[in-house]
């Protein structure tokens, strides 16, 4: 399977969107977010962060959370493809078992109601 950069359809589903813009996304949230809660300190005080900054890093977030559920089944399907059982991705899904991890697959894969 190629990676969600190189492929733009996923069988059904199409493929996520980039990992650089994720990260890049993750950074400017961060630096609100660092920003928003820097404790007063020695030497000048940092800007205050904005209605409109925490606005827009809400909106990213929410951009961030939509490309990592895309995400989500496309990685399992390609470690089912390489071999991975559902008990060997119970763990790096957070799930007890190999039937949870099978039913947050069918939970999450595209076009299930």
């Amino acid at each position: 399977m190629a990676s969600p950069e190189e492929s733009h359809e996923l069988g059904p589903h199409p493929a996520p969107t980039s990992f650089p813009a994720t990260s890049a996304a993750l950074e400017a949230i961060n630096e609100v977010v660092r920003t928003a809660t820097a404790p007063p300190g020695r030497g000048p005080e940092p800007p205050r962060t904005s209605s409109e900054q925490a606005l827009a890093a809400l909106l990213l977030l929410r951009e961030v959370r939509d490309r990592l559920a895309g995400w989500e089944p496309w990685l399992i399907e390609t470690a089912r493809e390489a071999g991975a059982s559902w008990a060997e991705l119970a763990q790096p899904l957070g799930v007890a078992s190999r039937q949870a991890a099978e039913r947050r697959y069918l939970r999450v894969r595209p076009g299930t109601p």
